[in-house]
């Protein structure tokens, strides 16, 4: 194992952390197995290596950090790097931790990152928002074998979970709330039937507009980011929506066909929405392919306003968790701060408004809506949860 010591730290006020953020010294070597210390965590994988970071202070404290990779970044006072098969090697050679896992899927600009500071605010639950690495083998799925592959997802997860209870030893709860494009992650990994799902949407107008709001201040659409061609985001498009189309050929091959017919005469329209049609489209796959095998349920972001209390209490309820007054007291503080402090994104939108025609981009996402007809796919079979309306 190879560790670097940090000079000078530098990048975008919205963006991931990596290595290349650090200007640093060699230090020396050690030994692979240091991994399993506290303190470390992963910054980065690619074909042949692990890059880590070593951080004394506590990346789960959201109250400092509302994104992980925000969190490693600031914190991070070694960097190291091993080889890819030794970190498979000793994460598997762990017991499994003793923790329940909570996913929180989403469309992105939801309130997803509000609902899990929400659960932070609970005894015993850690946060974990947006962990990168998680999501990086799909990134990078052709450079694996299949086995490798599988082995990353399943570490990954595994070492994270290793870590918090590291660092908490009290930790009952692990909430773990991934890019809002990650949903390929819940199909491919056979971890998941094993933990609880979220699934957090909001209506199309205020979708629309508070993306519009992330495109000024990053400068760019997600679709247009150097990080977007990193991820193949087109890619992503094409296999989500074909993986619905397949799906949908069992329920009836002429909905296939005009789903077909629309991938081929529209397809600059799907490239023009930030992820709210792919995330609804793909969740929906995701329901069709495994029916009763995962623990899921939606919640929507105008329910949790109107009424966080009543809703919190259902999705308690959906993770078999009991809370007393005091936490649920604290769950209520939290939706009155701002989930995304300490970030660029932080408050922003008390002062910017929306010029161009916003209507349009509703327009738009309801055109795919419509044409790929969820309503009827429901009706045939897909098991939506019943706070989901469309």
């Amino acid at each position: 194992m190879q560790t670097w010591g940090i000079l000078l730290r530098c990048r975008p006020p919205i963006g991931v952390c990596t290595k290349d953020n650090f200007i640093m010294y060699h230090k020396g070597t050690g030994h692979a197995s240091e991994i399993l210390k506290k303190n470390n965590h992963v910054l980065s994988l690619s074909e042949s290596q692990v890059v880590l970071v070593e951080c004394d202070n506590d990346v789960y404290d959201v109250s400092r950090h509302s994104f992980f990779y925000n969190a490693i970044f600031d914190e991070a006072t070694l960097v190291k790097s091993i080889r890819l098969k030794d970190f498979l090697t000793y994460v598997e050679s762990l017991e499994y931790p003793t923790v329940d896992v909570l996913f929180l899927w989403s469309i992105g600009r939801c309130g997803s990152t509000m609902l899990a500071a929400c659960f932070e605010a609970l005894d015993d639950c850690v946060s974990l928002s947006e962990p990168i690495d998680m999501f990086q083998p799909w990134m990078k799925k052709d450079v694996y074998s299949p086995e490798t592959y599988s082995r990353l997802l399943k570490a990954t997860l595994k070492y994270h979970l290793y870590q918090i209870k590291q660092r908490r030893p009290e930790t009952k709860l692990v909430l773990i709330k991934p890019y809002s494009f990650g949903f390929w992650y819940a199909v491919e990994s056979q971890e998941m039937q094993r933990f609880h799902h979220i699934f957090m949407y909001r209506d199309l107008e205020p979708f629309m507009i508070s993306s519009t709001i992330f495109e000024k201040i990053s400068g760019m659409s997600k679709r247009h980011t150097i990080f977007a061609k990193i991820v193949k985001f087109e890619k992503f498009i094409d296999e989500a929506v074909r993986s619905l189309i397949n799906a949908t050929a069992k329920f009836s091959p002429d909905k296939a066909k005009k789903m077909e017919d629309f991938l081929e005469n529209e397809r600059c329209l799907l490239k023009c929405l930030n992820c709210l049609g792919l995330s609804m489209l793909y969740y929906i796959y995701t329901q069709l392919l495994y029916q009763d095998k995962i623990n899921l349920i939606g919640v929507k972001y105008e329910d949790v306003r109107q009424d966080v209390i009543a809703v919190f209490k259902q999705l308690l309820d959906h993770a078999k968790m009991d809370v007393d007054e005091e936490e649920m007291q604290r769950v209520l503080e939290s939706t009155k701060k701002d989930s995304q402090q300490n970030t660029a994104l932080s408050s922003f939108n008390k002062d910017k408004q929306v010029t161009e025609p916003i209507l349009d981009r509703c327009e738009f996402a309801s055109i795919v809506l419509k044409v790929f007809d969820l309503q009827y796919m429901c009706e045939k079979g897909a098991k939506l949860p019943k706070t989901v309306s469309l």
